[in-house]
């Protein structure tokens, strides 16, 4: 059940910024909603059901995402999921201000890991518009954009948990 209401609501996230934010010209600092509830699933989640959860939140973004080879935002997710797994066992992350920093932190680090894969499988990247020049622009305003998104992300995964389980402890403790 909560990993049915987590995809659906990724879903309903990316529906509705996606043609906004195209819409109003700010598409490339778009906040990456996504990837903060990859992070949130990798903070609270087991391993086998949140990476197969992130898998399918990377796929829908890469459904979204115009222009992009298919299964990058998947992979993305997947590093993210894992490297955020790895960091709960080791890092106790509560209240607003861990969510956002660790929100901006994952942000830049998934910029270059996008910068990195788009470098290695797309074979005009470098030419054009849409070049290593552009990513690496974009990369540090994307990064505060998603950052206090982070918290409204975190608070709303934390807020689904709560009516999708009988989870009584909270990331914003």
């Amino acid at each position: 059940m909560r990993n049915l209401a987590v995809v659906l609501l990724g879903f309903f996230l990316l529906a509705l910024l996606s043609p906004l934010l195209y819409e109003l010209g700010v598409a490339r600092y778009v906040p990456d909603l996504v990837l903060c509830m990859t992070i949130y699933l990798g903070l609270t989640s087991s391993f086998g059901r949140g990476l197969g959860v992130a898998l399918l939140l990377g796929l829908l973004k890469d459904g979204f995402s115009l222009g992009s080879p298919v299964g990058m935002y998947m992979e993305i997710g997947a590093i993210a999921y894992l490297v955020s797994f790895r960091l709960s066992r080791r890092l106790v992350l509560r209240g607003p201000v861990g969510a956002m920093l660790v929100s901006f932190v994952f942000s830049l680090g998934a910029s270059i890991v996008e910068l990195v894969l788009s470098l290695v499988f797309v074979r005009d990247f470098g030419d054009g518009e849409s070049g290593p020049g552009l990513i690496l622009v974009s990369m540090i305003p994307q990064a505060l954009m998603t950052a206090p998104f982070g918290i409204i992300v975190f608070w709303l995964m934390d807020r689904l948990d709560a009516l999708t389980t009988r989870k009584t402890d909270s990331v914003f403790l």
